[in-house]
């Protein structure tokens, strides 16, 4: 089963305008791309030489990107310096439209980087700049009061979590109370080292190695991915469970639905290049989908034919209206 070009038009245009919060670590992506033609004298290792940059945003940044690319309204809450790659971020936020009046000045740390060196359309190497850890009061304190505000006008809630410290027990106690008492779904897109933080989450959206770590076992075929997939349910008491597992599609555990026998989608990828950021457009699909009503199969649905678009591109990358449904037109011609 999957949606028709005429159930995904009317899904998406249910989704423009629909305001989405998004918390979460947000980062700088530097690609540099560029030729290999011979190793180096100094030491066994390819020289690359640079032909192009390129900066997008990054970790919960790119979340808020996908859903500004998919007709939505995100209201993006986390931290940066005021540094050069701060100054980055803020002009790409800009340059799409995104309001940054839901991100914390954090002077202790800089602002995240990761710089992917690409040589051949292979990625080669990553460097990662970043000092994680928990943030200061002074910084806790403008997080909530950014949550606060933004769940008042948000229809939905991601929580983007890339272990960078953003995501913390002080903060997630504010978005159970917030989401609660405004009985709005949050979204998390996990780390399984802060599985606690996620207890009671509406649904979470981790890939097949983050559900097995999060179960304890494994969770590749389709046995043991539904057998995972409960185990989690239980013990964080979540609502539901969208498991992306790469060439095998997904498995949707869904409210209300047989946990025993997930809901088992297909792939829709027909090439992939690169999947960074993939997870970032399912979640972004899928939430947006779930605030503009759609039921959970229409959402995963939605958010697996995005991420089949997505994978398609290299480099950290989102997907628009008018691209899904070219996808979809491709289908039906098929």
């Amino acid at each position: 089963m999957r949606l028709d070009r005429s159930q995904a038009e009317t899904l998406l245009r249910r989704m423009e305008g629909r305001k989405v919060a998004v918390l979460g670590d947000v980062m700088l992506d530097e690609y540099l791309f560029g030729e290999v033609n011979r190793i180096s004298p100094e030491a066994p290792v390819p020289i690359v030489r640079v032909v192009r940059e390129q900066a997008v945003l990054g970790g919960a940044a790119n979340v808020a990107a996908n859903l500004k690319a998919l007709g939505a309204e995100p209201l993006l809450m986390g931290t940066l310096q005021k540094d050069a790659a701060g100054d980055r971020l803020l002009g790409l936020l800009g340059r799409l439209g995104i309001s940054i009046s839901g991100l914390v000045l954090d002077p202790s740390r800089p602002t995240i980087i990761k710089t992917r060196v690409v040589g051949q359309q292979q990625q080669m190497l990553r460097i990662d700049r970043e000092e994680a850890g928990p943030p200061e009061a002074a910084v806790l304190l403008g997080l909530r009061e950014r949550l606060a505000r933004a769940v008042e006008e948000a229809s939905a809630l991601i929580v983007s979590d890339y272990a960078k410290g953003v995501v913390c027990e002080p903060v997630m106690a504010t978005v159970r109370e917030l989401c609660a008492a405004r009985d709005i779904p949050w979204i998390v897109d996990p780390k399984p080292a802060h599985k606690a933080l996620y207890r009671g989450a509406t649904l979470m959206t981790p890939n097949t190695k983050e559900a097995s770590e999060l179960a304890q076992r494994p969770a590749r075929s389709d046995a043991e991915a539904a057998e995972a997939g409960r185990a989690i349910l239980a013990e964080l008491g979540l609502k539901g469970l969208l498991v992306t597992r790469s060439e095998r599609g997904m498995a949707l555990f869904a409210p209300g639905g047989d946990h025993g026998a997930p809901w088992m989608i297909p792939t829709e990828a027909r090439e992939v290049f690169d999947v960074s950021g993939a997870g970032d457009t399912v979640i972004a699909a899928f939430s947006a989908a779930v605030a503009s009503g759609a039921d959970w199969r229409e959402a995963a649905m939605l958010a697996n034919a995005a991420a089949g678009v997505v994978v398609a591109k290299v480099g950290t990358a989102t997907v628009t209206p008018a691209e899904l449904l070219t996808h979809y037109h491709e289908q039906e011609a098929n």
